[in-house]
């Protein structure tokens, strides 16, 4: 399985407490919404990323692939 980046929007504002629980991502938080970007994640590893947000009673707003297109490679 291809592992992806992704962006996902929760509500409310998340402290960088909460970055240090998830090692494999990014917080950057606003005045009512947080933005988590994720390192390269396959579906597991996704699923498994929202189950803890549930869990902890995060209310999600948006979970959107992120383009992981790096530097090209010209041939020639």
């Amino acid at each position: 399985m291809e592992a992806k980046t992704y962006t996902i929007i929760v509500q409310g504002r998340l402290s960088e407490r909460f970055a240090s629980a998830f090692p494999r991502v990014s917080v950057e938080p606003g005045s009512e919404q947080t933005r988590i970007e994720t390192e390269p994640l396959d579906q597991s590893q996704l699923h498994g990323l929202l189950d803890q947000l549930r869990d902890l009673a995060i209310e999600l707003v948006a979970v959107n692939e992120t383009d992981m297109a790096g530097p090209q490679h010209q041939s020639g």
